[in-house]
């Protein structure tokens, strides 16, 4: 008996299963990081939020507030820093920032506890914090901008749709920068070093 090989027919559904399988494997992929970018955006726009309103309530903004340990139960000297109180003059300085979260948390703006304000993006982690335009790795805002926050190891594609969705796409300009010019998914760019969000 002589062995019988493939059909058109059977090699074109063979390939069409292949080329099925490879869209969905993209389609995940993608969905991945979209669900990522929309984590981080809503982190960012959670945190803003989270100071505006301690802002509104307390006149200061946290981590700068000059008596935080007496107005708000649970901040007390050394949970965040020696005095857990800051200076009070608008701007969050790199000594104030630790307390940003500790404030906030212990306010009832924020969930999860006094520590870094992290995320788990895949394999990266992503933190996120505000801090003083003076004192952020991002010099190219203008001295009109007092505070950012900052947000560091971010993959490439979740750095580009941070900055399209929610200022003009350019990370040397606008509300939304990065300490790179541009990125490539899987360069040395990739994640980005640092991103700042005006505030």
């Amino acid at each position: 008996m002589t062995p019988r090989g493939f059909t058109l027919i059977e090699l074109a559904i063979v390939l069409v299963v292949i080329g099925i399988i490879m869209g969905v494997i993209l389609t995940s992929t993608s969905l991945i990081g979209t669900s990522h970018s929309q984590a981080v955006q809503a982190a960012v726009k959670d945190l803003a939020e989270a100071m505006a309103r301690f802002r509104e309530r307390y006149g200061y903004l946290p981590g700068d507030m000059p008596n935080a340990t007496t107005q708000i139960p649970g901040v007390v000297a050394g949970s965040c820093s020696m005095t857990a109180n800051g200076n009070g003059d608008g701007q969050i300085d790199a000594a104030e920032m630790p307390c940003v979260p500790n404030h906030l948390f212990n306010a009832g703006f924020i969930r999860g506890g006094t520590g870094a304000i992290t995320l788990v993006q895949g394999d990266k982690l992503v933190t996120i914090r505000a801090v003083a335009r003076s004192a952020s790795a991002i010099t190219t805002f203008p001295t009109s901008t007092r505070n950012v926050i900052e947000i560091w190891n971010l993959s490439c594609r979740a750095a580009q749709e941070l900055d399209s969705k929610t200022d003009d796409g350019n990370f040397a300009t606008g509300n939304t920068r990065a300490t790179v010019a541009s990125c490539v998914d899987g360069t040395t760019n990739d994640p980005v070093p640092t991103m700042a969000v005006a505030l």
